[in-house]
C-alpha cells in the first residue's frame, strides 16, 4: 500500500512541476476519485438506441450483457451518459445487465447490475388521405399526424414517396404533424400510392419509437367529371366535365322492389364484361353472361349496357343499364374514381 501511496503522490509531483497549475488540494480530489467506486444512477431503453446509462463518474468503457452476447464499448472521451447500441424490440420488456465500468481514473463499477425496462410502443401515423380515398384535391395538402413528437424531422421528406412520383416539400406545423403540398396540381382522377418508409430507417419518434412498417396509402385524385343520374321520366345519364355536359343517353334504373340506389357513389371497377348473377323482386333467380361495359359503383350495383327494347324508365333489377353502344362510349370517357349522383 506504501509503494502505491508513493507512486501516486510522485506522478502528483510531476503533474505539478510540468504544468504548475494543480495544488495540493486538487491533487487530493484526484486520489479520492481514483478511489470511489462508480454507481449507475439511471438507465433507459430506446427501440432505436438501445440502453441509456447515466453513471455517478465519466466512464471511459462499459462492458455489458444482452440476450446472452457480452459485448464492450469503449468511448474516445469519458462520459457520464453513455448509450449500449442494440436494436431492441418495441413494446417489449428489455433485460439486460453492467458487468463492469472503467472510470477516467482507472477506478471501476461498485458492483454489476441488472436491469429490466419496458421500450415504447411502436410509432403509428394518422394520414389524410386515408387508405383508398377518393375525390382527393389534387392539390393537397396531404397531412401525416404522427403519435409522438417526431426526432428526425429534417429527414422524413425523404422518407414519404409516390407512385406516380409527386414533386413537393414537407411542411412542419408542429413536432408530430406535418403536410405534404405538392408542387404542381396531380391530374384529375390520378390513382396515387403515397408510401411512408417504415423501420429504422424511416421516421423515429422522440422516445426512439419507429413505424413497424411501410405505410402504403392508396388513393386518386379529384375528378374533373361527374355523372349523374335522373330517375325522372325519361329516365337519363348525363357525364359533365368541369360543369358542363358533354354525353348524354337515356337510361334504366331498377324496378319496384329492386329500386336503385339513390346517392354520391364513385366508379370503383371496371370491366370490359361481367358475368351477372341474382334474383328476382320475385325470388327468381337470374344469369346474364358476358354484361358488356361494366362500371362498378359498389356492391352489384354498376352502370353497364344492356339489350333492351326501349330506354328511359326502370327495367333493370337494381343497376344502371344503357343502351350498348352508349356504354361503351362513356365507359371510354370515364374513369376509375369519377362520382356518380344518383337522383330521383
Amino acid at each position: 500500500m506504501r509503494k502505491k501511496t508513493w507512486l501516486f503522490w510522485a506522478a502528483a509531483a510531476t503533474v505539478v512541476a510540468i504544468g504548475g497549475t494543480f495544488t495540493y488540494a486538487s491533487i487530493a480530489k484526484i486520489h479520492t476519485k481514483i478511489h470511489t467506486k462508480i454507481t449507475i444512477s439511471a438507465a433507459s431503453v430506446q427501440a432505436a438506441k438501445g440502453m441509456e446509462l447515466r453513471f455517478s463518474q465519466p466512464v471511459r468503457s462499459v462492458r455489458w450483457t444482452y440476450n446472452g452476447q457480452h459485448h464492450r464499448t469503449s468511448l474516445p472521451t469519458p462520459q457520464t451518459t453513455v448509450w449500449l447500441n442494440a436494436n431492441l424490440p418495441q413494446n417489449a420488456k428489455v433485460t439486460f445487465s453492467v458487468d463492469a465500468a472503467t472510470g477516467r481514473f482507472g477506478n471501476s463499477l461498485a458492483k454489476p447490475a441488472a436491469f429490466s425496462e419496458v421500450t415504447p410502443a411502436p410509432l403509428y401515423v394518422m394520414t389524410n388521405p386515408g387508405i383508398y380515398q377518393y375525390n382527393v384535391p389534387v392539390s393537397g395538402p396531404f397531412t401525416l399526424k404522427f403519435s409522438a413528437p417526431v426526432a428526425n424531422r429534417a429527414a422524413v421528406a425523404q422518407d414519404i414517396s409516390f407512385q406516380p412520383p409527386v414533386p413537393g416539400k414537407l411542411v412542419w406545423t408542429s413536432g408530430s404533424l406535418a403536410s405534404f403540398v405538392p408542387s404542381n396540381p396531380i391530374p384529375p382522377t390520378q390513382p396515387e400510392l403515397m408510401t411512408i418508409r417504415g423501420g429504422l430507417k424511416g421516421p423515429q419518434g422522440s422516445s426512439g419509437q419507429y413505424l413497424s412498417a411501410d405505410v402504403k396509402r392508396p388513393f386518386i385524385t379529384a375528378s374533373d367529371q361527374l355523372i349523374v343520374v335522373k330517375e325522372s321520366k325519361p329516365e337519363t345519364l348525363t357525364l359533365y366535365k368541369n360543369g358542363k355536359a358533354v354525353f348524354k343517353t337515356l337510361a334504366n334504373t331498377g324496378i319496384p322492389g329492386a329500386a336503385t340506389p339513390k346517392g354520391h357513389f364513385y366508379i370503383r371497377s371496371m370491366a370490359l364484361y361481367a358475368n351477372m348473377r341474382g334474383t328476382e323482386p320475385n325470388g327468381q333467380p337470374y344469369y346474364s353472361p358476358h354484361v358488356p361495359w361494366v362500371m362498378g359503383l359498389f356492391g352489384n350495383i354498376a352502370i353497364h349496357g344492356y339489350i333492351r327494347s326501349s330506354y328511359g324508365f326502370p327495367q333493370s333489377v337494381g343497376c344502371v343499364e344503357l343502351p350498348v353502344k352508349q356504354a361503351r362510349i362513356l365507359y371510354h370517357m370515364v374513369k376509375v374514381g369519377t362520382p356518380v349522383d344518383i337522383q330521383s
